[in-house]
């Protein structure tokens, strides 16, 4: 399945698909890299879409497809945030909020998200903790890979 199809079968965020990396706001869009642009299928503003109906929830930031076939793209999910060790637990939090959502609200989401590290922590500014520190291990428990200043969207 495509990234625009699934945004579009998910009703909570069926209008917000955009092309390439233009959910993004500028700043955090300006966070990530890609060696092929061509590649990135299209984008999806999660936070922005929904914060409406979940107003007091920890909600996740941006959704991204990434082209594997004609038909069929893989996606990941991106949250722009401070790095220190006092926010591992808001990530965490967020990423059981989107972990809840995928499920109950964007099947079609869920069954394109990438295996391996689907879910990125991209640091809204410096990484303020370790990379052997007690905070990385439960965010590789979670799924998440230590947080980046810059982050390089894999293709392939």
């Amino acid at each position: 399945m495509r990234f625009q199809d699934a945004v579009a079968n998910s009703n909570d965020v069926r209008d917000c698909y955009r092309v390439g990396l233009q959910a993004l706001l500028e700043g955090d869009r300006n966070r990530l890299s890609c060696q092929d642009t061509r590649k990135i299928s299209g984008s999806l503003n999660l936070d922005a879409a929904v914060a409406l109906l979940y107003p007091n929830a920890p909600r996740w930031d941006y959704g991204i497809g990434i082209k594997k076939t004609e038909s069929k793209d893989k996606a990941i999910w991106v949250e722009v945030h401070p790095a220190d060790a006092n926010q591992v637990q808001k990530i965490i939090d967020k990423l059981t909020w989107l972990k809840n959502w995928l499920m109950n609200s964007a099947p079609n989401l869920t069954s394109i998200t990438g295996n391996g590290s689907p879910y990125v922590w991209v640091a809204s500014g410096s990484v303020s903790f370790q990379r052997n520190s007690p905070q990385t291990k439960r965010l590789a428990l979670e799924g998440i890979a230590f947080p980046q200043k810059y982050y390089r969207i894999p293709i392939g």
